[in-house]
């Protein structure tokens, strides 16, 4: 990605998940634009290198950062490793997630329980971490959340229900911590390219389904949901504060939800 836009210069933003997927979409666009780019990552090593190399490679500056956040201590010694880098931090964008589709009488605790420790508990812990850096910088956060919070995809609801939760987070975090000059915003993404999609048996069909509800714009890319980070995250963007963003090509503009279920279920499925 290239752009003569330099409005990070001299910032320091960390991404977790920032190995693939959007959060890897969001290192190279905001290094793009000047900033020094921690890209956290727990198990993807070799992808989190690829991506700080073509960081490098590109004129950047990335550094790579192994963090478990799902242990209690994690994301406190995220940060510390950050604080061996850098002196301080600018810009926080908590990337990590995962998602399944599983029907709500399929169920069981550990998948939504889970997706809670990862889209929510995780969040909550990265940014009360990074808070006093956030604080000495006048920083931003910027969440990544879902449409599937506020519509109900059939399946999705361990991920939906916790991205909920986040953005009713994202709300208090901006309305208690503005007054220390963090601003928090959300993006609330569609559908979007990361390689989920390969793994779900019902992919090619929420693929077609996407790509009709978006009038041919299809899946987004990483590509199409980082600017909008970006903006979130920099001065342009100060006067926005505690809202989500929604990128989702339209998908949710009078989403015809029985034609979901019947992509998704067969044609004999019910809502």
């Amino acid at each position: 990605m290239t752009t003569s836009c330099r409005r990070f210069e001299g910032q320091v933003a960390l991404i977790t998940g920032g190995s693939r997927g959007i959060g890897a979409g969001v290192a190279k666009r905001l290094a793009a634009e000047g900033a020094a780019v921690a890209v956290a990552y727990n198990t993807g090593e070799a992808e989190a290198q690829a991506i700080v190399q073509s960081i490098l490679d590109a004129g950047g500056q990335a550094v790579a950062l192994q963090a478990d956040l799902l242990d209690p201590k994690g994301a406190r010694k995220l940060i510390a490793a950050l604080r061996e880098h850098h002196d301080r931090l600018d810009v926080l964008v908590p990337a990590a997630g995962h998602a399944e589709i599983k029907k709500l009488e399929d169920m069981d605790i550990d998948t939504w329980q889970n997706s809670f420790a990862i889209h929510l508990d995780a969040v909550l812990e990265t940014c009360q971490a990074a808070y006093p850096m956030l604080q000495e910088s006048r920083g931003r956060i910027v969440l990544l959340s879902t449409v599937g919070s506020a519509a109900a995809f059939p399946g999705f609801a361990a991920v939906g229900a916790a991205k909920a939760g986040l953005e009713s987070l994202m709300q208090y975090m901006a309305s208690e911590w503005i007054r220390k000059g963090v601003r928090v915003n959300a993006v609330s993404c569609g559908t979007v390219d990361t390689g989920i999609l390969e793994r779900w048996e019902i992919g090619p069909r929420v693929r077609a389904f996407v790509g009709e509800k978006t009038v041919g714009l299809g899946i987004g890319k990483p590509e199409d949901v980082a600017p909008i980070v970006a903006f979130l995250a920099a001065e342009e963007s100060r006067y926005i504060v505690g809202h989500s963003v929604i990128a989702d090509g339209g998908m949710t503009l009078g989403i015809d939800f029985e034609e979901w279920v019947h992509e998704a279920y067969g044609k004999d499925a019910k809502l």
